[in-house]
């Protein structure tokens, strides 16, 4: 470097390190400055913003809970189990009480989200409940316990739909010290057409902890408190110092929040809070109309305001003294803007690297399906410029190489990694046939299939099977995939590569008797049908009545000797057999599902569609094995719930032909059925919940209310017509059940 060319580039660098030096000076400067001075406003708008992300998500769980409590009354008000109880004056028999009772129990019992769940009927007058208490599942709409929920019933126009409405909630218990729980209340009800009177409800209460534990893990300052308010100023999460649904609304600071929202959703100002200042920030969450607030001490803050301030002089004179030690060796060199550069160029030679990876992979999938005899005149040019080293004029063979139980593949491995298994799949396949000599080129066809295509070099089908055989076990080993393959005849010219596709993926419909791992090739023998196959309708008929008599190894077997009857296996008969077969099964349960009143639990739709899919013969096999052995099981089980659905049906029969008899008891219904009337009673509350005695009682009610009020019978001779000794003990049972005296119910008629 000559003298003045030194001179120019100290004088570059001179110019360089103090731009540099000036513009840290400055920059430091005014940050410093401009941070000093007005830190506080700073520190309180950034406190400000992360408080109310934290209230954000806060208030998000509060939506989280109105879509979940939604979802959940949605689907139990359109749960077929429960329809009778929403619709229906009297739900069906004791059975069908039970079996929706325990519907409703299950609900409740999968999600602890939930502290119980209500369903009102008011053609039935009553509230159907599913909660943890000791309270019965069934209440006459009087005698309900949770009096609110009355109230909520009859003033349903007050309330919004899915919206969380605020109470607390009296819990039953067995013992005289009352308890209570705090909730919100989900309900949910369906107007027919211009009605302004609901025909039932679906009500959810959530416990207050789900807002609490919300609260209490986005809490990441502990110095502070956050608690919910309604438009009203009622507090509707409980704190340290005031209870739930307390009135919060004379407080200074709830009512500034209170006036705040009505203008934005969010803000913050600083007041006193308690005898203390304190910063309150607030969202308004439009959903509920409720406010989440948030107060801070004002003074744990602004005492680490102050101490920052002072740290941020400290830090700036630090970087100021870094920055300047910094620049003068940056000044120096230029080499990051040229770092850029070279980024760009590596990132512009890899795009076009990828670009004639794809323009390559399209080129050679073309060539494989429309062949090059009637392709393009100028084909060899392009393939030349492709880096394409096939000779048009040489031999051709065209392997096709399948992933094996590609769903499962699929599932088991995101679109990214098996793009990569299947890059490294021809890295493999390229590597065994490299020993053949010649050209190759691997083509990625679709998702599962692979096309090697291999030109001149020995191509002898028994070098071509060993390097098939060579790629499946070296993918095995190290991919731990399991390939198939599929080989052409050798082809004259590249005229003829098309055919030799058309030709090896033909073959793939003998993978289904051959298996997976196989190797499929034109060469191989396979024989022929000589005459058309004859449905062995005997043989189906055979399995049908083992299917339905439970034997679940004796109907397989039968089913594997249709199976054999398929000779040769030839892929279309089998696809045939398979669909008869599927249809014929379903047929046969349906038919059986009919005579037994009760659907058979199996998705023959799922089921056929999953036939379809799969990709062998033993696979098809054994899924028939599946279907076998969950129906023989299903119908199992079916025999043995009969036997008590019968003894059920017999005591119901009995109770409603001979209800009027005085004598009529559980002893004596146990001696006409035989039974010991211990174990009989026992069965009974097992299966319906509800003792013999309970029963005969609620029916000879049933009774007895309708004679009151369709008979002018007098209520003693009424008593005597439902089976009671006197009018008293009548008296007693009539009031028990109905909460009324039979005067009285016959007096309001209902």
């Amino acid at each position: 470097m000559n003298p003045a060319e030194a001179r120019t580039s100290n004088k570059l660098y001179a110019k360089i390190f103090l731009s540099f030096c000036v513009c840290i000076v400055l920059t430091i400067a005014t940050l410093s400055f401009a941070l000093y001075t007005s830190f506080e406003k700073i520190a309180l708008s950034n406190i400000y913003a992360s408080e109310k992300s934290s209230l954000a998500q806060t208030s998000y769980g509060a939506k989280s809970m109105i879509d979940y409590s939604t979802n959940y009354a949605l689907q139990i008000y359109a749960d077929p189990q429960l329809d009778k109880l929403l619709h229906y004056a009297s739900p069906g028999t004791v059975m069908e009480t039970n079996n929706a009772l325990n519907r409703l129990k299950t609900y409740l019992n999968v999600n602890y989200s939930f502290h119980s769940i209500y369903i009102y009927s008011k053609n039935s007058k009553t509230f159907y409940t599913a909660s943890m208490s000791s309270a019965n599942a069934v209440q006459a709409y009087q005698d309900f316990y949770d009096g609110d929920a009355k109230r909520l019933v009859e003033r349903f126009g007050d309330y919004k739909r899915l919206a969380p409405i605020p109470r607390i909630l009296p819990v039953p218990t067995p013992f005289q010290d009352p308890k209570t729980a705090n909730v919100y209340t989900f309900v949910f009800y369906d107007l027919q057409g211009a009605s302004r009177d609901i025909d039932n409800m679906v009500m959810l209460n959530v416990p207050e902890s789900w807002m609490k534990d919300t609260i209490a893990s986005l809490d990441r300052n502990q110095n502070g408190s956050t608690f919910v308010v309604d438009g009203k100023g009622t507090l509707v999460t409980s704190t340290e110092s005031y209870p739930f649904l307390k009135n919060l609304s004379g407080k200074p600071y709830v009512r500034k929040a209170l006036n705040g929202s009505a203008e934005r959703e969010t803000g913050y100002f600083v007041g006193e809070v308690e005898g203390a200042r304190s910063l309150v920030v607030y969202s308004k969450h439009e959903a509920t109309g409720w406010i989440f607030m948030r107060v801070l001490p004002y003074d744990t803050i602004m005492g680490k305001i102050d101490a920052m301030k002072k740290t941020v002089l400290i830090v700036c004179f630090i970087i100021l003294l870094l920055g300047l030690s910094v620049s003068f060796f940056l000044s120096r060199s230029l080499y990051k803007p040229i770092e850029r550069v070279l980024a760009k160029l590596n990132a512009l030679v890899k795009e076009k690297r990828n670009n004639d990876y794809q323009l390559k992979q399209n080129f050679m999938r073309q060539l494989l399906r429309h062949g090059g005899h009637r392709w393009r005149p100028n084909l060899e040019s392009e393939m030349k410029a492709l880096d394409i080293a096939l000779d048009p004029a040489g031999d051709f063979v065209v392997v096709l190489f399948e992933i094996d139980r590609f769903d499962a593949f699929a599932g088991q491995y995101p679109f990214n990694d098996r793009v990569l298994l299947k890059y490294g799949v021809m890295n493999i396949v390229s590597e065994c046939f490299a020993a053949m000599g010649g050209a190759r080129e691997c083509v990625d066809m679709d998702e599962k299939t692979i096309a090697v295509l291999v030109n001149g070099g020995a191509l002898a089908e028994p070098s071509i099977h060993e390097a098939v055989r060579r790629v499946q076990d070296a993918t095995e080993r190290y991919l731990r995939l399991s390939l198939s393959a599929s080989v052409s005849r050798i082809g004259d010219g590249l005229a003829e590569v098309s055919d030799l596709y058309e030709e090896a993926h033909l073959q793939w419909e003998f993978k289904f008797t051959e298996g997976y791992r196989c190797l499929l090739h034109g060469r191989r023998h396979r024989p022929q049908a000589t005459a058309a196959f004859i449905y062995p309708a005997t043989l189906e008929h055979n399995m049908l009545e083992t299917l339905k008599l439970g034997k679940a190894e004796e109907a397989r077997r039968r089913f594997d000797e249709i199976v054999r009857c398929v000779d040769p296996p030839v892929y279309l008969v089998y696809n045939m057999l398979f669909n008869q077969l599927a249809f014929s099964i379903s047929s046969a349960t349906a038919y059986m599902d009919k005579g037994s009143g009760a659907a058979a639990d199996y998705d023959f739709g799922a089921f056929v569609q999953r036939m379809h899919q799969l990709e062998t013969l033993q696979d098809v096999r054994d899924h028939f094995g599946e279907l076998i052995d969950q129906l023989c099981q299903g119908f199992r089980e079916k025999k043995n719930n009969a036997k008590h659905d019968n003894l059920i049906a017999s005591i119901d029969d009995i109770i409603r032909q001979q209800y009027a008899d005085r004598e009529l008891s559980l002893y004596k219904i146990a001696e006409m059925l035989d039974m010991s009337p211990a174990y009989l009673g026992r069965i009974f509350k097992k299966l319906t919940l509800k003792s013999v005695p309970d029963y005969l009682n609620e029916y000879r009610v049933e009774r007895a209310k309708e004679l009151l009020v369709a008979t002018p019978h007098s209520i003693e001779e009424i008593s005597q017509r439902t089976g009671y000794n006197n009018s008293t003990y009548f008296y007693k049972v009539f009031k028990k059940y109905t909460g009324l005296t039979p005067a009285e119910y016959r007096q309001t008629g209902s």
